[in-house]
């Protein structure tokens, strides 16, 4: 499955057979393609407007991880992002993701601070404190706490408070503690975390149903993004469901 924001174009270059081949390919496929895109998304558009007459909320869904700085771009842009929309981000924190035997997974972790200190610093106007990767298992339990809590301002409020922790504070620099971590939750949810490693497995499992392969990953209404890389994507697919500013 091609992620969305992915455009497919017809080629432009002059082709053997007639220099307006091309022209009149296009001309035809693209009324086509533009009526099958408007067909695909009424579904959606109608599902969105019928949860607004009803009261209801929009929602999407962010597959993240605690070790991966890109994720914590992405949750920390799209909270601000969509603070003025009737809709909620549902946090699905995952651990086990990537290609299975990928060999260049030390490599792609490496590069991901790099990409993740550019996006940070030209949209968030933040620094990357953390330079050198963080091992997955030295924050797998807090993916497994976050799986299995509530969903709401509390769980988003922790999430970002926690990545910053791990990414942007300039503790950043030591790995934090469990007992650091625990009272942060304390200090927005208000109790102990529990640990629930089945729902972190759903978890993962939804995210491949979704299709998405790696974090960050956002879904809604059938349509999947990298979130780090497409924010503003995201938005307009939202705005065509009528989700805008202004239904808030």
């Amino acid at each position: 499955m091609l992620e969305h924001g992915t455009e497919t174009r017809l080629s432009t270059a002059r082709p053997a057979s007639g220099p307006g081949l091309a022209s009149l390919l296009t001309r035809r496929a693209g009324p086509r393609l533009l009526a099958a895109s408007a067909h695909a998304t009424t579904p959606a558009r109608f599902r969105a407007a019928a949860t607004r007459k009803h009261g209801g909320r929009g929602s999407l869904e962010l597959f993240f991880a605690f070790d991966d700085p890109c994720s914590a771009v992405a949750l920390t842009e799209l909270q601000t992002r969509l603070a003025g929309r009737r809709v909620d981000i549902e946090l699905l924190p995952v651990a086990r993701r990537g290609m299975t035997g990928d060999p260049a997974v030390a490599q792609k972790r490496a590069y991901a601070i790099v990409d993740a200190g550019r996006l940070a610093r030209n949209r968030l106007g933040r620094e990357l404190a953390r330079e050198s990767p963080l091992a997955p298992e030295r924050v797998a339990f807090l993916a497994e706490w976050v799986a299995g809590a509530p969903q709401g301002p509390a769980l988003g409020a922790f999430c970002r408070d926690a990545l910053a922790r791990l990414w942007f504070d300039e503790a950043a620099t030591s790995v934090a503690t469990t007992a650091e971590l625990e009272r942060l939750w304390g200090e927005h949810l208000g109790d102990t975390p529990t640990a629930d490693p089945s729902a972190l497995r759903r978890n993962e499992a939804r995210m491949s149903r979704r299709g998405p392969y790696e974090t960050p990953a956002a879904w809604a209404a059938g349509r999947w993004y990298f979130a780090h890389d497409r924010p503003a994507q995201i938005c307009e697919w939202l705005d065509t469901l009528g989700w805008t500013e202004r239904s808030a």
